[in-house]
């Protein structure tokens, strides 16, 4: 879930920028604020569980890079 914050919206940037000519006007303007509003929604859930609630978070995103939040 924490991951799909990130890539979501990178991936509907990248499906509007490169592939804008083959999905058309109206695709693009689809999946770039359907990206955005689950990113949206996936945000909100985040910050009810670790901020309100309280719960810690441990993303490892690597062996070589581990971040605790």
């Amino acid at each position: 879930m924490y991951l799909g914050i990130i890539v979501l919206p990178l991936l509907g940037s990248i499906v509007s920028g490169l592939l804008g000519r083959k999905v058309g006007v109206t695709g693009s303007h689809i999946v770039t604020c359907g990206s955005l509003i689950i990113s949206s929604i996936l945000i909100s859930i985040a910050f009810y569980e670790v901020g309100l609630c309280g719960s810690p978070v441990y993303i490892n995103i690597g062996n070589w890079l581990d971040l605790r939040y």
